[in-house]
């Protein structure tokens, strides 16, 4: 995923291509949409004599069902064992090898699939071609379902015993708790050994169609010719409209959220604090989205006043550089992300954990409100202009390679929110005022509910004599592996 305030992908490759380009507005890449739906987008990057060919299908976690929870994972697996001009995996990896291929991966995300590689900008015409095969005509067959079934379950396995990952779906598993299957790419592991090929087509049928995919090539090519060849190789590619994902929207997070993790693997003398709320959807409240980042960026300086007053406060927080405020951006359940570690070596002194994670959330709360009546009197008012400027700056930062630029940064755009929403990014972010930073922190933080979760090491946690005590009398519930996941809430299988 993606955060907003690290999109540093961008300004070189532009500047490479667009030296001319105003500083403070992007121009966007040459862009056309075949008649079929596919968006073609072509950057261009003539440093180095190499093409990469990316194909971004929307979906993925976003676009789950609880029966079909963990099979978009599946599919891209699938992708890579065969398809009508490559039969099997061994022909599809020689492939690979004749094309010259530098670079090639696949990943399902939370909001969407892709696949790329990179090659020779000579054999571009054949890596838009091998990438049409694989999308257009895959073949799927028992063997290799089963077979990818086991690596798929293996994989899965590892994520259901990463502390990090349990921490997360156990909190998200609550707070999006209508839809809690949109937000992992997990699922249960019976999904994976139950699912079928019916299953599989299914998904082919509705998800890898040309209205909802993007073919984005990036490097030493000229858009016209890539124009050409991706109308050659994929006009003719048939399906229906675009699936609707994350319809009917997530609902608000349900109040009283609050979990303790108990982690062998934590570290010493810490313990971490992460607070959510529910926020912005992109597609549906798209200003908010801007409004946010710029809120963000006030907030994110180390020597800020922010940070500067919640380190002044009495629950022991470790240090301002621990402090983080973030808006991964999301078609599907946005939310803000705090977190912060508290310092945890003598509960007698420093009194009960769950007390100060109590404690701070209340501090937030007030320093929230503080903000919202008068926040230029709060950061100062020249500030307001200097995080616009941080932002923007950051959005002109970027890694002079076209591959990372067109599989990371602008597939994730296109796929979360629209291209056309990324690159009119500068001149959005520098329409907000004051009173929609005001209404912004009305609107989603002041008065919504939070969900807690505090992770601390376990063996720290049961030297606590009064740690049960204070659980019941906050409505604290312990998590871990057997309890994290949604379909565990749901009697499902691990």
């Amino acid at each position: 995923m993606i955060n907003r305030l690290a999109i540093a992908f961008l300004a070189a490759a532009l500047l490479a291509v667009y030296p001319t380009a105003a500083r403070a507005e992007t121009i966007q890449p040459p862009h056309e949409t075949l008649a079929n739906g596919l968006e073609v987008i072509v950057v261009e990057n003539h440093s180095v004599p190499l093409a990469t060919v990316c194909v971004a299908v929307r979906g993925a976690a976003s676009a789950q069902t609880p029966e079909n929870a963990g099979l978009f994972h599946l599919y891209e697996h699938m992708l890579f064992d065969g398809n009508e001009k490559y039969p099997t995996q061994a022909s599809f990896m020689a492939a690979i090898k004749r094309l010259g291929v530098a670079n090639w991966n696949g990943e399902t995300g939370n909001q969407y699939i892709n696949y790329y590689i990179t090659v020779p900008s000579a054999n571009l015409a054949d890596g838009v071609e091998f990438w049409s095969w694989a999308l257009e005509k895959p073949v799927f067959n028992e063997d290799k379902l089963e077979r990818e079934k086991q690596v798929v379950i293996n994989e899965i396995r590892g994520y259901h015993v990463d502390p990090s990952h349990i921490a997360d779906d156990a909190l998200e598993s609550r707070a999006f708790s209508i839809y809690p299957w949109r937000k992992n790419i997990d699922g249960p592991e019976d999904n994976i050994q139950k699912a079928t090929i019916a299953q599989l087509q299914d998904i082919r049928d509705h998800y890898y169609i040309p209205s909802n995919s993007a073919l984005l090539v990036g490097g030493d090519v000229e858009p016209k010719a890539v124009f050409a060849i991706a109308e050659k190789y994929f006009g003719p590619w048939k399906g229906g409209p675009a699936p609707v994902i994350g319809d009917p929207p997530q609902g608000p997070f349900p109040p009283g959220i609050a979990l303790v993790y108990p982690d062998k693997d934590f570290y010493q003398g810490v313990a971490g604090l992460e607070l959510r709320w529910r926020g912005p959807d992109v597609l549906k409240e798209t200003k908010d989205t801007y409004t946010s980042d710029v809120f963000l960026s006030l907030l994110s300086s180390p020597v800020g006043r922010f940070k500067s007053d919640l380190m002044k406060s009495d629950v022991g927080l470790y240090d301002p550089e621990y402090i983080q405020f973030g808006f991964p951006t999301s078609r599907d359940g946005g939310e803000y992300e705090f977190s912060a570690y508290l310092v945890a070596q003598d509960p007698a002194k420093e009194g009960h954990l769950l007390d100060r994670a109590e404690a701070l959330r209340k501090v937030l709360k007030d320093e929230f409100e503080l903000i919202r009546k008068d926040p230029a009197a709060y950061f100062g008012a020249d500030e307001l202009e200097k995080a616009k400027t941080k932002l923007i700056d950051q959005n002109l930062l970027s890694e002079e390679v076209a591959s990372s630029f067109v599989t990371g940064t602008l597939t994730f755009w296109w796929s979360v929110a629209t291209t056309d929403y990324f690159f009119g990014y500068e001149g959005n972010c520098r329409k907000v005022s004051w009173e929609d930073i005001s209404a912004l922190i009305g609107r989603y933080l002041s008065d919504s509910p939070s969900a807690a979760e505090l992770r601390i090491r376990s063996d720290a946690y049961a030297a606590d004599p009064g740690a049960g005590d204070r659980e019941k009398a906050l409505g604290y519930v312990e998590i871990g592996p057997d309890n994290a996941f949604w379909w565990q809430e749901r009697g499902g299988s691990k």
